[in-house]
């Protein structure tokens, strides 16, 4: 594995567990897709509101 390979085999996979560190990244990755999702939701109410209201400015 070089510096750049970062995927596990799949011997890999079966030695290692998923540690508490592992755990609380990969909720902060789904919290940080999930304020993503949210924000652009916002962002396309915002857009369609202002196309409705006929506001030119995007």
């Amino acid at each position: 594995m070089d510096a750049f390979d970062h995927a596990r085999t799949v011997r890999d996979a079966d030695e290692i567990t998923d540690t508490p560190h592992e755990i609380e990244l990969q909720a902060l990755w789904r919290a940080l897709a999930a304020d993503r999702s949210a924000r652009d939701e916002r962002t396309a109410r915002l857009r369609a509101m202002r196309l409705i209201g006929g506001d030119g400015a995007d």
